[in-house]
């Protein structure tokens, strides 16, 4: 029984996050926009709803250009991003 797609194993593995994450540590603020909304789109295609209230937080900090706020939720959307890999890994091994 697979608990995941195909689609969604491709979003969690997107290189996407670590762009974010890139973004808010060089202050690139309409770059992190971009690659928020995209990722926000992505987990709304692909039924990945539980990081929805994340992006949304994430979307606010970054247009008040809140650094440290983001890079908390940012920490918080990468914990939740291992938790589902390490959920597909165990799936695959078993």
């Amino acid at each position: 029984m697979n608990l995941y797609t195909e689609e969604q194993i491709e979003f969690l593995k997107s290189l996407d996050f670590m762009r974010l994450g890139q973004a808010i540590n060089r202050e690139q603020w309409q770059s992190a926009a971009m690659t928020v909304r995209r990722l926000d789109m992505k987990a709304k295609e692909v039924g990945m709803n539980d990081f929805e209230r994340n992006f949304t937080g994430m979307r606010q900090c970054i247009n008040r250009r809140e650094g440290n706020e983001a890079k908390q939720i940012l920490a918080v959307v990468v914990n939740k991003r291992a938790k589902h890999l390490n959920a597909i890994s165990e799936e695959l091994e078993g």
